[in-house]
């Protein structure tokens, strides 16, 4: 039989950064002690500047 992960994914909330190197920063989780690009972790508006819905 194999092994089922029943983990929930790392929402990567503590960062500390490694380094930096032609501009690209790079940070690791403190949480999952995973390493990636901060630009990576940043949050995508889901709306447009002209795209966003009346208040």
């Amino acid at each position: 039989m194999g092994l089922i992960s029943t983990m929930q994914p790392c929402n990567h909330g503590r960062t500390e950064i490694l380094a930096r190197r032609d501009g690209v920063d790079y940070v690791r989780c403190l949480e999952c002690d995973q390493v990636f690009e901060a630009e990576d972790l940043e949050a995508i508006s889901i709306y447009e500047e002209d795209d966003q819905p009346a208040a």
